[in-house]
C-alpha cells in the first residue's frame, strides 16, 4: 500500500470527489477540513502527481485525479465488499434496511410484503420512504429502490421481480350511463383520464395477438399518480389505463370492470428491486429480495387473483 497511499487518505479522496467540497466531505467523515486537506496533500506527495486543483471558491480533478479516481473507487468497493462478505456469516438477520418505493406499489402491494418480512425477521427495522421521484441510492442512503420502470440502465444492480402488466377498465356505473366500447376506435367518444407514461403524445396502445393498434385519446384528467386515477375511476368518471398491481382488488370485487379485455396495453414494465452490488452480501439485503422474490412468484398475486394470464 506504499506506493498508493493509505485506505483513510483513499477514503478521503474519494469523499472529496464525491461531495466536490473539503468542507461537506469532512462533514461526512467526523473529521475536520484541515484533517482532510492535510490527508489529500499526503496522498498527492505519496503519488507524486497533483489530484485536485483548489482555488479558495472550487475544486476540480486533475486528468490524473480522474484517472486515480476510478481506480481508488474500485478498491474501496472491493475492501467494502471483503468486509460485508466477512459478515454474512452472521446466522442471526438483524439492523436497519432503508427502502424507497414508488407510493401507489408501495402502498398496495409493497407494504404487505415488509409487514410478513418482518414477521419472519423480527430484529430488522424497516425504514420506508414512499416516493414517485427516481432517487439516488448513493445521496439518500437508501439499501433497496423498488421502482416499476421500462428503462434498463440506471447504473445499479437490480433483482427483476416480474412483469408489470397494465388493462383498460371502468366503473359499472360509467359503463351502463356510457356504454362499452367494443373496439379501440370507440374511446374517440368516451371520457379517459390518462396516465402519462401509458398514454405517450396523447396516444393509447391496445395489442391483441401480434397486432398493435394506436388510438389518439383527449383525456379529460392526465395525472401522474395511479392511485388518484383509480379513485377518479371508481367514482364513473371514465375510462383509464391501470396497472393490475392496483386494479386488481378492485377488479375481483366488481367495482370496476375491465374495458376491451380482447386486448392488452401494448407498451411494458418490470418491476425491479435496485441496490448497490457491493451491498447484496449484507444478510439483511439479501434476506429480502429473496423474501419479496419467492412471495411475488413467478406470477404476480395480483394478476393471479385476476385470472386473466
Amino acid at each position: 500500500m506504499r506506493g498508493i497511499g493509505s485506505i483513510s487518505q483513499l477514503m478521503a479522496f474519494a469523499k472529496i470527489v464525491e461531495t466536490g467540497s473539503l468542507t461537506k466531505a469532512a462533514r461526512e467523515l467526523n473529521l475536520t477540513p484541515s484533517a482532510v486537506s492535510k490527508s489529500l496533500s499526503q496522498l498527492e506527495e505519496r503519488l507524486g502527481v497533483l489530484l485536485v486543483k483548489r482555488t479558495t471558491r472550487s475544486l476540480s480533478l486533475t486528468d490524473q485525479g480522474y484517472a486515480f479516481f476510478e481506480h481508488a473507487r474500485v478498491l474501496l468497493e472491493e475492501i467494502e465488499r471483503a468486509i460485508e462478505e466477512t459478515n454474512r456469516f452472521r446466522t442471526r438477520i438483524e439492523g436497519a434496511l432503508r427502502i424507497t418505493s414508488s407510493i401507489a406499489f408501495g402502498l398496495s402491494q409493497l407494504q404487505p410484503l415488509i409487514g410478513r418480512y418482518m414477521e419472519a425477521h423480527p430484529h430488522v427495522t424497516i425504514i420506508l420512504s414512499l416516493d414517485d421521484r427516481f432517487v439516488n441510492l448513493a445521496e439518500e442512503q437508501y439499501d433497496i429502490a423498488v421502482r416499476v420502470t421500462a428503462a434498463r440502465d440506471w447504473g445499479y444492480a437490480a433483482r427483476n421481480l416480474g412483469p408489470i402488466r397494465w388493462v383498460y377498465c371502468a366503473s359499472p356505473r360509467y359503463l351502463e350511463k356510457h356504454g362499452e366500447p367494443t373496439r379501440p376506435g370507440d374511446l374517440a367518444g368516451h371520457r379517459c383520464l390518462a396516465y402519462p407514461a401509458m398514454t405517450p403524445n396523447g396516444v393509447w396502445s391496445f395489442r391483441k395477438d401480434d397486432q398493435v393498434e394506436e388510438i389518439k385519446v383527449d383525456p379529460i384528467m392526465i395525472c401522474n399518480s395511479s392511485s388518484a386515477i383509480l379513485q377518479a375511476v371508481l367514482s364513473g368518471q371514465g375510462i383509464a389505463c391501470l396497472p393490475t398491481y392496483i386494479a386488481s382488488r378492485s377488479i375481483v370485487e366488481r367495482k370496476v370492470s375491465l374495458v376491451l379485455p380482447q386486448y392488452r396495453a401494448a407498451i411494458s414494465h418490470t418491476l425491479y428491486a435496485m441496490y448497490f452490488k457491493s451491498k447484496y452480501a449484507n444478510p439483511v439485503i439479501r434476506s429480502f429480495l429473496d423474501f419479496v422474490a419467492k412471495e411475488i412468484g413467478d406470477k404476480p398475486p395480483w394478476d393471479a387473483e385476476i385470472g386473466i394470464w
